[in-house]
């Protein structure tokens, strides 16, 4: 074996036990990736299955309260800081995946998985499963590979020109992949998508093989804390960039300007980088966290002002809540063009974000017939996808499927 995969002395999960298969899941360390998947792996562990999870340590409390044993991976603080621009963020995930490869190597030496599910921001995975020649199935937080994707979302009219592709094909070569890098990472042969049908872009042009849009799963979050709702009766406003980009000061304070004399009750968050003190007066109807336990809120809320991420947004349609959208990436500015085509809320650019604007923006998405009938439409899709249960089914019928062959 090459030096590229040489041992690390990582210790390897723990040996089979019971009937189950042993499933081993390869993410991202994002809340926005790692999330969604939680609720899947409880059930599959409820199942008989055993679940073992590629993450870094940050992520392992909660890896471990859903079921599964945790191997971790380290990576350098660098590696850690968040880039708006997805080309940027793309290289860099790719970097994170050669690298945490001898280590992960090293964890299923012993122990090689009889399914591999991963996501497309940590292909790592899907590398060592096509080297072990084990099934895989991709668990899309995101939109799944569509016609376009990579000259709409990252500005290239291939995979060749994205950063850090070189690499990889070198990695798969070294160790005698024969499959293109290509339809490893843009054909899926199984999938299963954590949002329903409806909101794929190109949904049509999508060029994975069998798809399961089981939408968004949603299972305990007792690890975020419990919100309680105010008691005056004031319909409540959620506000939030999301868990990466949260450095926005001034988007705040327009916030607070805005929704200052509503008669909303606002629960904003600003992330860990933010001091609430700095940003001038607070009016007693509005709260403000670095995070919140955002299932709680949504249960409660009549509008949501988001960055758009697809967890936020499903998040929100699962509970009948329509959007602001602000988007602050290609990505999320996918999801807003969705939100606007299938009237689930409006579209505001941030650069056209004023305290009138957003005021404008919110009655408008609480008060319009059509996109009430919208986000009804949607939320009654993401009931009928099944959730949880349908990802839990889909991949034990990959299972099986392997079994058979």
């Amino acid at each position: 074996m090459s030096s590229a995969f040489a041992s690390t002395g990582v210790a390897a999960p723990s040996p089979p036990s019971g009937g189950g298969r042993h499933i081993a899941v390869f993410n991202a360390p994002q809340p926005g990736h790692v999330t969604p998947t939680l609720a899947v792996v409880t059930e599959l562990v409820a199942r008989g299955h055993r679940v073992t999870y590629a993450i870094t340590e940050d992520f392992a409390p909660q890896v471990k309260a859903a079921g599964a044993d945790v191997v971790t991976y380290c990576l350098p603080s660098a590696a850690r800081e968040a880039s708006e621009d997805l080309m940027a963020g793309a290289a860099q995930a790719m970097q994170q995946n050669v690298r945490a490869l001898p280590e992960l190597m090293a964890a299923f030496a012993d122990d090689t998985p009889d399914l591999v599910l991963y996501d497309l921001a940590a292909a790592g995975g899907r590398l060592l499963a096509a080297y072990w020649q084990v099934p895989a199935v991709l668990l899309a937080p995101t939109h799944l590979p569509y016609e376009g994707i990579l000259s709409e979302l990252y500005g290239v009219q291939d995979l060749s020109h994205m950063p850090g592709v070189g690499m990889l094909r070198m990695v798969l070569a070294a160790h005698g992949v024969t499959e293109p890098l290509e339809e490893l990472l843009l054909a899926p042969r199984q999938a299963v998508a954590f949002f329903p049908r409806a909101f794929q872009r190109k949904a049509d042009t999508v060029t994975a093989g069998s798809v399961t849009y089981a939408g968004p799963a949603l299972g305990d979050r007792s690890y975020q804390g419990i919100w309680k709702p105010p008691q005056d009766g004031r319909p409540v406003l959620l506000v939030s960039l999301g868990t990466r980009y949260t450095h926005r000061p001034e988007f705040y304070r327009v916030c607070i300007e805005a929704f200052a004399d509503t008669d909303m009750h606002v629960v904003m968050t600003v992330g860990h980088s933010i001091d609430p003190a700095g940003l001038g007066p607070v009016p007693k109807t509005m709260e403000i966290h670095p995070s919140v336990p955002q299932l709680d809120v949504l249960a409660r809320a009549a509008a949501f002002v988001t960055h758009g991420g697809m967890g936020s947004v499903m998040e929100a349609m699962a509970h009948g809540v329509p959007l602001v959208v602000v988007p602050q990436m290609t990505e999320q500015q996918a999801n807003a063009h969705q939100v606007e085509h299938l009237s689930l809320g409006l579209h505001l650019p941030r650069e056209q974000v004023t305290p009138q604007a957003l005021r404008d923006s919110v009655q408008r998405v609480t008060t319009d017939p059509e996109i009430a009938r919208g986000v009804a439409v949607l939320r009654q899709a993401i009931q009928e996808a099944g959730g949880t249960v349908a990802a839990a089914d889909a991949i034990e019928r990959a299972l099986t499927r392997a079994q058979t062959h």
